[in-house]
């Protein structure tokens, strides 16, 4: 006897892996669909076949028939039920093998594709589930199966799992209603209910279903997840102490250690052992993806609750101490010591997580607190601790508490903090504060007559040094990690990226920014410029042209204005930095150099009702920029500029940086 699914199904049990069971799993699914006349993805779909009920959600055919793309799932399911045939027909004598499939779905993925390889042993099955339409589209099935009077079938029926009474006991009970955590769909209470059903030595499949606890940081690869514990598992037993009542099980405590401190979220862990050695692991399957609480700032040395929701929408519920999150905390101020005795470094630890995570008012009204020279007081205290700004911003993002963060300040002084370096930064600190001294001053010097002269003239300038090779590489290599892209290969520079608008690269926070943000020598060219102090920094992504070529052409933007063309043009700046070594023909920014001084006459010439900004610039006299990496190129805003296209053989790559009265 022929039938359709064999050889889909035979290839299926042998494939050892997700990978070569892919191909046998789509066109299994293609089979399916076509047999039944289920719509894997109609136009319009919102799920409005599923049942709630009093258990949990019985999702809608048409989700029940997508879940068999899920390959890694369908694999390990399909292996493990063949197994249990196998193992339970090898064992039985006189007596068939009678099988319970609750919650079929429209395709009986998990047993009814299997059936004609058992056509001639001695096997029932009983199939069941909430939805009729699903048992419509399963009939089709088992029509081109040839099952449809075969004494196979003992039974179909329309029923909810959940309080359907059996007229006979089963060998095994199979049943994949579930999510997930054991979240929102009825799989503990179907088994709960069902157990009663099996014989003494009958099976549920899946065998069990393991939930534990663990804590993480999101974005660490150093360090490993913490297991708090295992909270649940659903197995034979367990469904049985719920059946009769006992829901011992699904709750309990969980004591949390006082090294727990740092970590920022909860992980819930499924694992599923379907039979034997076949099981689904965490991120093997939709069903195995982990779920997260985000940013619970556990308590140390405290206990967590948990507990099963059986409900509507049943899920395991966490109770837990918080530490108070940054926000909460007053500002420390800048004599309050460290652990180590340092002033001001539990301020700079403070705003640092201030402005690493939180857009809270509270946090806002403490960053408007910060003193006017705050950056000079964290400049301070990283000079004397000898430490660069960036690296000591990077390990401020990394570290998950301020221990970790003066453990690596010791581990850079060789293992512990010199009583001599102690003593001589907080004498700085103090001196800057008290006193008006920096040491600084020399960091930040002002423009000289000729830079003020060529910028009176040109409306740009040129300033050498803003950042250093290590810097600028530093912010290279965050632009590279960002697009998944490498220096060293040429192909990769032109794959396609959602994170690209034209040339320009939508990052914005990572640490080796925040070194020219930050800078106080920046900032003083601003405000000499701009001739007030009042001026914020305003947060700005980086650019990435790379070199043209056939396939790919320079998109823009090139020459335009970034202000409203009407007189008179207000005065205002922007400004990038060059990441890589540019000259003129690499990319190189691009203006006209003096027309601030012409534009308003030049705006009163300009007939209405065109689009200025639509000129043919080839007739202006457009300058290229060239300068070397980590200097900094500023003008005025009424200056035409933009970029151009890029004929070396490496990309320009730049962070744009700027200022503005607050």
């Amino acid at each position: 006897m022929s039938h359709p699914l064999i050889p889909l199904v035979t290839g299926l049990l042998e494939c050892t892996g997700a990978g070569p069971a892919k191909p046998v799993v789509d066109q299994l699914v293609k089979k399916l669909c076509e047999i039944t006349g289920v719509d894997l993805h109609p136009a319009q779909f919102l799920d409005e076949g599923a049942s709630v009920t009093a258990n949990g959600k019985a999702v809608s055919p048409t989700t029940a028939a997508q879940c068999a793309k899920d390959v890694e799932r369908t694999r390990i399911f399909i292996h493990g039920v063949y197994a249990a045939l196998q193992q339970k027909l090898a064992a039985s004598t006189t007596e068939p093998v009678r099988v319970l499939y609750a919650g079929t779905g429209p395709f009986g993925l998990l047993l009814v594709p299997l059936l004609p390889l058992f056509a001639e042993q001695h096997l029932r099955v009983t199939l069941l589930d909430i939805h009729a339409e699903s048992l419509e589209f399963l009939q089709r099935l088992l029509v081109s199966l040839q099952l449809e009077k075969s004494e196979l079938i003992e039974e179909i029926v329309c029923a909810d799992a959940c309080n359907w009474q059996a007229s006979r006991k089963y060998d095994v009970i199979i049943s994949e209603t579930m999510r997930q955590g054991l979240l929102q769909e009825p799989q503990v209470s179907i088994f709960a209910h069902l157990q009663q059903f099996l014989k003494p030595d009958g099976w549920l499949l899946p065998r069990h279903i393991r939930l534990d606890l663990w804590l993480t940081n999101p974005g660490s690869s150093e360090k490993a997840p913490h297991h708090i514990g295992n909270i649940f598992q659903l197995d034979k037993m367990t469904a049985a102490r719920i059946g009769s009542g006992d829901m011992t099980s699904l709750r309990g405590s969980l004591s949390i250690s006082e090294e727990s401190i740092g970590w920022r979220d909860l992980k819930l862990t499924t694992e599923i052992c379907v039979i034997d050695e076949l099981y689904l692991r965490e991120n093997q399957s939709q069903l195995t993806l982990p779920i997260y609480e985000k940013n619970i700032r556990i308590k140390p040395d405290s206990m967590l609750q948990y507990h099963y929701e059986q409900s509507t929408y049943p899920r395991f519920v966490f109770e837990y101490e918080q530490e108070p999150d940054i926000d909460e905390l007053p500002l420390p101020d800048v004599r309050e010591k460290s652990s180590l005795g340092l002033y001001h470094l539990l301020r700079f630890w403070h705003k640092v997580q201030l402005g690493k995570s939180l857009s809270s008012e509270k946090a806002k009204q403490q960053r408007d607190r910060f003193a006017d020279n705050e950056w000079e007081l964290d400049r301070i205290l990283l000079y004397k601790l000898g430490m660069g700004l960036e690296p000591a911003i990077a390990q401020i993002y990394q570290a998950s508490n301020i221990a970790e963060f003066e453990h690596w300040i010791e581990f850079n002084h060789g293992g512990s903090l010199d009583s001599l370096i102690i003593e001589s930064t907080n004498s700085a600190l103090v001196d800057c504060l008290e006193n008006k001294k920096s040491i600084l001053l020399n960091d930040a010097p002002v423009l000289t007559e000729a830079q003020l002269s060529h910028w009176d003239e040109q409306g740009y300038l040129i300033i050498p040094g803003i950042l250093s090779s290590q810097e600028a590489a530093a912010a290279r290599t965050a632009i590279w990690d960002y697009l998944q892209m490498h220096e060293g290969d040429v192909a990769s520079w032109y794959k396609p990226s959602g994170e690209m608008k034209k040339i320009m690269v939508q990052l914005f926070a990572h640490p080796a920014f925040e070194v020219a943000r930050q800078s106080p020598y920046v900032r003083a060219i601003f405000q000499q410029l701009w001739q007030r102090e009042d001026l914020v920094v305003i947060t700005d992504r980086v650019g990435f042209n790379p070199p043209e070529t056939p396939q790919w052409q320079f998109p823009g933007p090139s020459i335009h204005w970034d202000v409203e063309l009407q007189a008179p043009v207000p005065f205002g700046t922007q400004a990038l930095i060059y990441l890589t070594d540019v000259a003129e023909h690499q990319g190189a920014f691009c203006c006209v150099p003096g027309f601030h001084k012409e534009i308003d006459h030049w705006l009163a010439q300009q007939p209405k009702d065109i689009d200025l900004q639509k000129q043919d610039w080839s007739q202006w006299p457009v300058k290229p920029i060239a300068a070397n990496a980590g200097d900094l190129i500023i003008w005025h805003q009424a200056l035409p500029h933009g970029s151009s296209p890029n004929r070396a053989n490496f990309p320009r790559m730049v962070q744009y940086i700027n200022m503005y009265a607050a």
